[in-house]
Order: C-alpha cells, then structure tokens, then sequence
C-alpha cells in the first residue's frame, strides 16, 4: 500500500495509482451526476479493493440512494472501511472522511457536515467533502451554510483546477437559496459555459429565474440545455420537473402535464427525488383544476413500500402526499405510526425534524386532501416557520405553502387569505398563481 497523490494535490492511500485516477474520474461523475458512476467505482475497485477513500465513497453513494435496503448496505461499507483503517495506514484526511460518514450513518447530519467543512478548511480543494457538506447543509434547510462552506473554499481554485465548473455551479446553487440571484446566476452561467451538460448548474440557474418570475426565459433555458442531458442520472427528471412549473407558471397546463407525462415520471422513476417531484407536480396541477386521471397510482403504489423509511422528512412528507392524493388511508397510517415509534427511540436528525414540523404536516396533507381546510390551516400555521427544516430547495418547499394558502381560500379565511398573498407577491412580483388568487378574493 503506498500514497500517492489525486488530481487536485492530495494524498490518497492505495495499492494501485490507477485506483487514484479511476476514483478522481468517479467523483467527478457523481459531480456531474452521470449514469455512469457504478461503472467508475466498479473498475476502482477492481485496482484496488480496499482503498480507504473508494470505501467512503462507496459508503456514501449508498447512502445518498436515502432508502432502507441502501442505507443498511452503507453501514456493512462502513464497517469494512472502519476494519480497513484498523488494520492499515491511511491520512489523516481519510481518517477523517470515515468519522463524517460514521456520523452520517448514525444519523447526525449535522456533525457529518461540520466534519466535511473540516476537511475543506484543510484541504480546500476536497471537491467531494465540499459536495457533501452542500447536500447535508440543504436538508439541514441551511442555505447560509451551503453558501459558506464553498465560499471558505474559493480562493484554492480557479478554472484550471479540475472540477471547478461543479464547484462553481454548486456555489451557484447555494448563493441562489441565500438569495443571492445576481452572483448565483452569474456563477451557474459560467458553469454552464464550462461544461453545458451540467445539469446541476443549469438547475441552478433555473432556480434563479423561478424565484424572480422569470417563467418564459428558464423554460428556454433549460429547453436549450436538455439535449445534452442523455448521460445524466434521474436528476434530469427534476431539472424537467422545473421545466413544467415554468409551463404552469405560464399558465400552460397542457404543456405541464404533457412534461410530466414524458420527462418527469417515466418508467425509470422510482428515486424518492423522482417521487417527490411527481407528488408535487401533479398536487399544483390539481390546484390549477387540471383532472390528473390515474397518474396517483404508480406514485402511490411506490410511496407506501416506503412508510417506514426513516432517510428524509422531506421525502416522506411527499410520499404522504401521493398517499393521500390516492385515498391510502390505511398506508398513512402506517406511516405516521412508524415514523412517530422511530421518534420514540431516536434521537437523529428524523426524528428531531419529524417531531418539529414532519408530523403536523403530514396531518395537514390528509386533512386538506379529506375536505377539512379549517384543520389544515391550523395544523400548518403553528409550523409554517419551521418547515425550511424539511430541507429542499424554495422551489419544492413552495408546495406546502401553496397547500396552506389554498387551505385558507377554501375555509373562507379571506383576512388570513390576503396577507399571505400580499407576502408572496412582495417575494415573487407578477407572479400568475397568486395574482390570480388575489383577483378571486371578495372585494379584490
């Protein structure tokens, strides 16, 4: 076993240096969230099984898949990396890649991402522990954190070095939820100009141009960017879920549906990413009074052999949706019966969330779906500023206040009605869903 050095200057421990080079091309895949990293970490480990950083890496693609089967074969990767580390040398920064993920695997996601910040602070150029800090930072719901943790990291790179068009397109991301819009745009453009197949720059972009009502523009954004995305994963599902909220927010609901039904869900669906974007799509379709037919079904069929997940409140609140968009009554209550006997013998980072915000949503989301607004409302509006804890973007937390605001509509809380209209519109200007709620109010 020697050390030699990857791409970005770093020691790396391994019996093969083109185990080096085959795991500097598989982190830059999952940057660039191509299909192809089962294949790349497959040929690593071919060159050498038991590198220290192909464990945490393997421990962690496992881990982001955020269902039971994966999670339980992510501890079995940690245990062999934490065996590895006993029996072998390693660097300190391998060493302390595997306490951030024995963190993550426990639960704590906070202490996972201030460990990864850690290791950027160190090792600046660390382009996987800064992509795995912004992942935990955005379901932690902390966007000043995704934002700081790239922003510490910035002055170790410049074009040149490897990588650096995701890590600008991430920053990109992080400044876009900080509200930064100008520097985020400028940023995700510039990422995209590098590498016009990154799809997470793109999306980023997008998120600028969602938040500034810019509907007719991202939808030709993103339209001019889909042609390369053939080698990317099921993100690109999402980023065409964005391009159906543009189509809505345009008030083009044929194109939405006509979206969802070729690019959002299709028949490689099934990621609780690629669930949540349906369950939300076709809840705002609904609420624009487009008939949805059957397209609840697979959703829900999928969503509850999930209940008892125990990964993401921000996924099993939308798998609570498409259960309750399909009248599974007794699968929600299953569900909320496991997470609620998770929250009795926990302490993670679950059950803290689910006990804060998770639990009341979920009950709104049956009440509102079970024609009683009123209990919606005062289900939601105790928790509404809590609910960035879900994790997610602006963009997909948008749903739940969306479900609120029509909640009101329909319980004849005009008052309550109008100030939140009044609040969106000052956050969205000229947006069409809301000026058209205002229009609807008695003495509008």
């Amino acid at each position: 076993m020697g050390v030699d050095r990857d791409r970005w200057g770093q020691e790396v421990t391994a019996a093969d240096p083109a185990a080096v080079e085959r795991l500097d091309g598989a982190i830059l895949a999952y940057c660039g969230m191509r299909t192809d990293i089962g294949e790349r970490m497959k040929s690593v480990f071919e060159a050498d099984p038991e590198m220290p950083m192909a464990l945490v890496a393997k421990t962690a693609f496992l881990k982001l898949f955020a269902t039971a089967k994966m999670d339980a074969a992510a501890a079995t990767t940690l245990e062999a990396l934490q065996a590895r580390l006993a029996d072998g040398e390693a660097t300190a920064r391998e060493r302390a890649h595997a306490a951030s993920m024995a963190r993550w695997i426990a639960g704590d996601m906070e202490a996972a991402c201030r460990g990864w910040e850690a290791i950027a602070i160190e090792w600046p150029r660390d382009l996987f522990a800064l992509k795995l800090a912004q992942y935990l930072r955005f379901y932690l719901g902390d966007a000043d954190g995704m934002r700081g943790g790239i922003a510490r990291a910035l002055y170790a790179w410049d074009e040149e070095t490897p990588g650096y068009g995701y890590l600008a397109g991430s920053y990109a991301f992080a400044l876009e939820e900080a509200g930064a819009y100008e520097e985020a745009e400028r940023f995700g453009r510039r990422a995209v100009a590098l590498d016009a197949a990154d799809v997470w720059a793109a999306h980023a972009v997008a998120h600028v141009m969602e938040m500034q009502g810019r509907a007719e523009e991202g939808l030709a954004w993103l339209d001019g960017l889909s042609g390369g995305w053939d080698g990317v994963h099921n993100f690109k599902h999402h980023a065409h879920w964005h391009r159906a909220l543009f189509a809505l927010d345009l008030g083009r609901l044929d194109q939405a549906l006509a979206i969802y039904d070729a690019d959002v869900w299709t028949e490689a669906a099934g990621d609780y990413l690629d669930l949540s974007n349906a369950a939300s799509l076709l809840w705002r379709l609904e609420q624009e009074g487009v008939d949805v037919g059957e397209r609840w079904t697979p959703i829900a069929d999928l969503s509850a052999e999930r209940v008892g997940e125990h990964a993401l409140v921000f996924a099993t609140c939308h798998f609570a949706m498409a259960l309750a968009a399909d009248d599974r009554r007794d699968d929600l209550d299953r569900l909320e019966a496991a997470q609620d006997a998770h929250v009795g013998g926990a302490a993670d980072a679950f059950a803290q969330v689910w006990g804060a915000v998770g639990r009341a949503l979920v009950a709104a989301i049956e009440a509102a779906r079970a024609g009683a607004p009123g209990e919606a409302v005062d289900l939601l509006l105790p928790v509404r500023e809590r609910i960035v804890r879900l994790g997610g973007s602006h963009a997909q937390r948008d749903v739940f206040e969306r479900l609120l605001l029509e909640a009101a509509l329909a319980d004849g809380r005009v008052s309550l009605a109008r100030a939140l209209l009044s609040e969106r519109l000052q956050r969205r200007p000229g947006e069409r869903y809301a000026e058209s709620r205002l229009a609807a109010l008695p003495g509008a």
